[in-house]
């Protein structure tokens, strides 16, 4: 009996960027709601999560790893008012971590005051 075997290669690549898609009703002078979708190329590997990162000059003030993909968002609170951030979005395959979306976003001068965020 004649035996076949094969051997199937797969080229995975890092992921594309997210979209952030947050808008201006989601910045209030103390705090901030990050919105992103998910990238349109997953790198041939299903996304497995994503990790924001918020920066306030050269410092991190926030890296939240977000495991559950029905969770788009991230809401930070504690924040100064009329300060720009740095507000990076990653996703990740099962291999690769892709390059971040980048925004800054600036917070307002007057708007709802935010004590903290869960």
């Amino acid at each position: 009996m004649m035996q076949i075997k094969f051997l199937v290669l797969i080229s995975l690549e890092e992921p594309r960027s997210p979209v952030i898609i947050s808008s201006a009703t989601d910045i209030q002078a103390t705090s901030l709601t990050v919105k992103w979708t998910a990238p349109a190329d997953d790198g041939g590997s299903p996304i497995t999560s994503y990790r924001v990162v918020i920066q306030k000059g050269g410092t991190e003030i926030k890296n939240v790893n977000i495991t559950d993909l029905a969770k788009t968002s991230l809401s930070v609170g504690n924040l100064e008012r009329e300060t720009e951030y740095n507000v990076k979005v990653f996703a990740r395959n099962a291999i690769f971590e892709g390059a971040p979306v980048q925004t800054i976003i600036r917070t307002k001068a007057i708007g709802k005051i935010s004590r903290s965020f869960p």
